[in-house]
């Protein structure tokens, strides 16, 4: 794509260049010829026989039969046309029709315009002043060259010539360059997924420590990660919004480390109050990672893990499918996992008591559809975690980070 690119560019400043040398040696053509125009038309002047005018058109059917011009005009200081000679066979090819006919404006400088013929040749229409060696004006002298067809094809000759070495020159540097971009940018890719492996392992160090203020554990944070994974799974959730659906796993309680451990730890109900300072961990969380580019995904998990279906849910009561699809697949995984593990305040549930609660809350707590692709995995999924210690989890969740870490 790069050499079409240059190729095009290079070759159409070479034509640019082979055209201005046209119009650079057809100006110095007609200054050539124009000279003894300016005699024989002041002979004219002075007297307008016609045999004056007779040795003028003999002059200009000489230039027309020489094959430089197609049509010649004459004009006189008036501006009004005495003379015109065309080559007969060739005039027909110049103009497609009189407004396609290029002007140029009667001035006291020499004039040119490039313009395509109508079987597509290349024409020039010359305009030059005759003037007197007083430099008083005498005439106008206008012509149509015709650029020949050998002249076309040595433009055409110096084009693919340039264009030729252009790529070969391109090539050549590519071959060169090449092996060094290649290592660039393996070396490149690889500090890339060493700076996103440190990412995710501070995302999951900072979640492990959260975990731990309410458990002795990891599990917590390790398992729910694993369950809104396979249930983002089982609905197709397209793979960048996994991504952020694990990052967001990670940091959803980031915000308990604003949480007084009075509260965080309370074994019994809490209060209204304190249930409030509680539900404050979802903005905590928030000016914790906001600042942070790159965490936009783990942002609207945190901000949304708390909505409920129905609208009855916190911060902001959202329902439905305003709730992000993310947040609503974490919400069903989070709940699910602290149903089945021991809490200060409770002991652990039964699967088969744990999916009656969820089942129960379809439509109020939880999307009715998610509902449905998380009860048909589970079971497979409760054994596996429930079989698994902190170490055994932490294998399963670094296999799920490298099947979806380049779209975190």
């Amino acid at each position: 794509m790069v050499w079409v690119i240059l190729s095009s560019v290079i070759g159409g400043i070479v034509l640019l260049r082979e055209l201005e040398e046209i119009d650079s040696i057809l100006l110095d053509l007609t200054e050539e010829e124009t000279t003894e125009l300016r005699m024989l038309h002041g002979l004219y002047l002075s007297d307008p026989s016609q045999d004056h005018l007779d040795q003028i058109r003999s002059e200009l059917a000489s230039h027309i039969s020489d094959g430089h011009f197609i049509i010649i005009n004459l004009y006189n200081a008036e501006k009004r046309l005495i003379l015109s000679v065309k080559n007969t066979a060739e005039e027909p090819a110049v103009y497609d029709s009189e407004e396609s006919k290029p002007v140029l404006l009667f001035g006291p400088d020499a004039q040119f315009r490039r313009f395509l013929g109508k079987y597509g040749q290349v024409f020039l229409l010359v305009f030059v002043p005759l003037k007197e060696d007083s430099a008083s004006m005498v005439g106008y002298f206008e012509a149509v060259y015709k650029v020949d067809e050998g002249t076309i094809n040595s433009i055409k000759d110096r084009i693919f010539i340039s264009l030729s070495q252009v790529i070969i020159i391109i090539f050549i540097t590519a071959l060169s360059v090449y092996p060094v971009i290649i290592l660039l940018n393996r070396k490149v890719l690889r500090v890339s997924q060493d700076l996103s492996r440190a990412n995710i392992g501070l995302l999951k160090s900072l979640g492990s420590a959260v975990a731990k203020r309410d458990s002795d554990t990891n599990s917590h944070n390790y398992r729910v990660t694993i369950l809104s994974t396979r249930l983002a799974e089982e609905v197709g959730l397209r793979k960048d919004l996994v991504a952020g659906l694990i990052n967001g796993s990670f940091l959803h309680d980031v915000g308990k480390i604003a949480i007084q451990d009075s509260i965080l730890l309370k074994p019994g109900r809490l209060t209204l109050e304190e249930t409030k300072i509680m539900q404050s961990h979802v903005s905590h969380g928030i000016d914790i990672v906001k600042h942070y580019h790159g965490l936009e995904s783990a942002a609207s998990i945190i901000r949304h893990h708390h909505e409920k279906y129905d609208g009855s849910g916190y911060p902001a009561g959202l329902s439905g499918q305003a709730i992000p699809l993310p947040a609503r697949i974490f919400a069903i995984a989070d709940v699910f996992d602290a149903l089945i593990s021991k809490r200060p305040y409770k002991d652990a549930f039964s699967l088969e008591e744990s999916l009656r609660i969820i089942r129960s809350d379809s439509g109020i707590h939880f999307d009715p559809e998610l509902v449905e692709a998380f009860c048909r995995i589970a079971t497979e999924e409760y054994q596996q975690l429930m079989l698994s210690d902190d170490e055994n989890l932490n294998r399963i969740l670094d296999n799920l980070i490298e099947k979806y870490h380049d779209s975190l």
